[in-house]
């Protein structure tokens, strides 16, 4: 089985939700950078799953389904990773529970509702951003931040995405409400459909020591599973914490890129910024551990 895989990602968007590439394309992208098996992780939707797998197959790519989960913890919006584990990494069928579908859909109506409060303080500045604007047609898409930074920047208001999150796309602030779904409301969702379940990058956060050690524990009370230690944004530092943190709480240790295509130039599937390398190895425990 080593042989047979060696790097994957599980950490990757499309076009179900903030990415540029299509489910297929992923596919085909990662692929074309020699992984084994990714997971395609879209913002509070699985949408693009299907698509993603079918072409997995015609590659001889696995393909994981899973989510990633946004919800609020101390008034900060947190990531949580999702994954409907296989049993058997060469599976060829996907069976993702209708009822499943049937939950993220009330996700993605509180998201949608958000999406409306937030072009509804645009336009009370005279900022007028359409939905049109936002989903290019596609309306099985999960609108996020970096679809507004996009229609900031055809607007001129902006020149770059960064420049739309600095000044506009704050979380909290004058456009940006905070969310409504908490922590155990998405725990619940994902131990209710015995999801394998993983903080996503947790520097990105911004806690401190502290609080980010407070934040694991809860977690692990609502039933988290794993931690991603390996990530794009990750330094060789933050790694070797991140371990520990693993280590200290029995937490299983995983890792992807966060791929979105044009949306994050220069990030590559499988590679980040051209150092990530995740080994099959780092599933492969997953796999024989939560078996037992």
């Amino acid at each position: 089985m080593k042989e047979n895989f060696k790097y994957i990602d599980l950490h990757t968007h499309s076009t179900a939700s903030d990415g540029t590439c299509s489910p297929t394309e992923v596919a085909i992208s990662a692929k074309k950078a020699s992984l084994s098996l990714i997971a395609l992780t879209d913002h509070d939707t699985m949408s693009g799953v299907e698509e993603c797998f079918k072409k997995g197959l015609e590659l001889d790519l696995s393909v994981i389904a899973g989510v990633e989960m946004s919800c609020v913890y101390k008034e900060k919006e947190i990531h949580i990773l999702g994954y409907l584990l296989p049993s058997s990494i060469s599976e060829r069928e996907l069976n993702i529970p209708k009822e499943i579908f049937d939950d993220l859909s009330f996700f993605a109506k509180e998201r949608a509702e958000r999406n409306a409060e937030i072009i509804r303080r645009f336009k009370n500045d005279g900022i007028i951003i359409l939905e049109n604007d936002l989903n290019n047609s596609n309306q099985n898409t999960q609108i996020t931040r970096a679809h507004f930074a996009n229609a900031l920047i055809k607007l001129g208001l902006v020149k770059s995405k960064s420049e739309a999150f600095d000044k506009y796309l704050e979380y909290g602030g004058k456009y940006i409400p905070v969310k409504n779904i908490t922590t155990t409301r998405c725990m619940e969702f994902l131990k209710k459909h015995n999801f394998f379940i993983s903080l996503a990058h947790p520097f990105q956060y911004k806690f401190s020591d502290e609080d980010l050690n407070t934040l694991i524990s809860h977690l692990i009370e609502l039933g988290l599973d794993g931690i991603e230690v390996y990530h794009s944004t990750h330094s060789a530092s933050d790694i070797k914490k991140l371990m520990l943190l693993a280590n200290k709480y029995k937490l299983f240790p995983t890792g992807g890129s966060d791929f979105h295509g044009g949306n994050k130039p220069g990030l590559d599937i499988g590679k980040g910024y051209g150092d990530l390398k995740i080994p099959f190895e780092l599933l492969e425990n997953i796999l024989t551990n939560k078996s037992n």
